[in-house]
């Protein structure tokens, strides 16, 4: 395996930054800036693409579990189902409890893979007309959605808790399942805060 001097490595960083702040494709940025990295750090043509295919198939497991979780997120969204969910998990709880329902709601969406940001778009409409029948603050409703799509980011297959699984030889799901208690945890501490 090449030793590639950590000088390098940073260049390649900075030159894939560069490119992506031009506007290239996040993935042509990324391999330029490992193989532009990789021969000012001192490694030949052929070890630097020998290291960057290692490096790519060492992370292929990830990738295809965050690919999975992509298309079940998508398939969520295409189909109406996790607007469903989170309309569901706002009439059970009713107008009382609005905001531990929103905060609920977008935990649910973001612990079966879809991102935050996502999770909050859908559950932002609901959320603002239950809030203006209600009569919760714009701020209150945003907290209880970031708060919940925390807690939900906990225990959903996403990159960090692949990260988690693979560095410390764990099997995902039990890295999952043992961050349910967390985010129960997170999840009440949203509600009360944003009860404030």
């Amino acid at each position: 395996m090449a030793v590639i001097n950590w000088s390098g490595a940073i260049f390649g960083l900075i030159v894939a930054i560069v490119l992506i702040f031009r506007k290239v494709s996040p993935v042509y940025a990324l391999f330029g800036g490992a193989i532009i990295g990789g021969l000012v750090g001192g490694a030949s043509l052929a070890q630097t693409t020998q290291v960057v295919i290692d490096g790519t198939s060492s992370v292929m497991g990830a990738v295809v579990r965050v690919l999975a979780a992509g298309i079940l997120a998508g398939i969520l969204i295409e189909s109406g189902a996790a607007e469903r969910i989170a309309e569901t998990i706002v009439e059970k709880l009713g107008e009382k409890k609005a905001l531990l329902a929103i905060a609920i709601a977008t935990m649910v969406i973001t612990a079966v893979g879809v991102f935050i940001a996502v999770s909050v778009i859908i559950v932002a409409p609901i959320a603002l007309s239950v809030g203006k029948k209600v009569g919760l603050t714009k701020s209150s409703i945003l907290l209880a959605m970031v708060g919940g799509g925390k807690a939900g980011n906990i225990i959903s297959p996403n990159p960090n808790t692949i990260a988690v699984a693979k560095g410390f030889n764990l099997d995902l799901a039990q890295v999952m399942i043992n961050g349910f208690i967390p985010a129960i945890v997170g999840l009440i501490v949203t509600y009360f805060v944003a009860t404030m």
